[in-house]
């Protein structure tokens, strides 16, 4: 799972019908992994996972989100030659999907990214006015790890969420026109020490989680759901999330067809 890029997380629908339904690629979390995304039910499309090939490796990203992205790119078109294709992920991998699809624009004309969603992705842009304070609050996440979870596994992820952090802090979104894009945000934070706050909550009361201060307007659908930024696709929350990303998809080729009409 960690080493196959792309990686087939779901063939699609056999009947012939819906064989028009437009691919989902969906782009790794901070941590490094696609394991989440086997967790989902049927979404009606092919799903396509990447995960971070250098997550066992160790070797820094040294040109940030911008070289993943464009390792990233390669494995979209190798996932999708031509067409369209919807590019998404959850925290980290909606950032990486907004960098991806602007590398796709230069590199691979011929794959036509329709639409983002972004799955409880915080802007990383703040406010002119800054973080009002909040950075003096922020705590550091403890990751609780099942008892059957591997030391080596462990400390992979760490690494790739240390990593993580420091890209983010260094990058600069897109200024290019984005394509349609969908919001999908836990309605409940983050339970932190001491009156702590989590990075990932620091939007937690603006419905389009801060993305405002990066470009109004962004997205055509915000689709609020249960549950924390962490436990969103815990069993308790899959059913919820599969509808919720299935219902996305569908807003996005909506628009497309009603744009391709014109």
């Amino acid at each position: 799972m960690f080493d196959t890029n792309p990686n087939v997380i779901q063939n699609g629908p056999r009947k012939p019908a819906a064989h028009n339904a437009t691919p989902l690629v969906l782009i790794h979390d901070g941590g490094g992994t696609i394991f989440s995304y086997h967790l989902l039910g049927d979404l009606g499309r092919k799903v396509v996972g990447i995960a971070n090939p250098r997550f066992r490796s160790s070797i820094p990203w040294a040109g940030g989100l911008h070289e993943m992205a464009t390792a990233y790119a390669g494995f979209v078109a190798k996932a999708v030659p031509s067409g369209p294709v919807i590019l998404g992920g959850w925290s980290l991998g909606g950032l990486l999907a907004l960098e991806t699809a602007q590398v796709l624009s230069q590199t691979h004309p011929d794959v036509s990214v329709i639409g983002l969603l972004l799955v409880d992705s915080v802007c990383p842009v703040p406010p002119d006015a800054g973080w009002a304070g909040a950075e003096q609050r922020l705590t550091e996440h403890r990751i609780e790890w099942p008892t059957t979870t591997a030391p080596a596994t462990k400390a992979c992820v760490e690494r790739c969420f240390r990593e993580a952090h420091r890209m983010v802090r260094d990058w600069a979104p897109p200024v290019s026109q984005l394509a349609p894009a969908v919001l999908i945000r836990c309605c409940d934070p983050v339970s932190a020490p001491d009156d702590g706050l989590l990075y990932v909550d620091l939007y937690r009361s603006d419905q389009r989680l801060g993305w405002d201060n990066y470009r109004r307007g962004m997205f055509c659908q915000v689709i609020n759901i249960p549950g924390h930024h962490y436990n969103v696709f815990a069993l308790e929350h899959v059913d919820t999330m599969t509808a919720s990303i299935k219902a996305a998809c569908e807003t996005i080729e909506q628009r497309d067809l009603i744009s391709s009409s014109r």
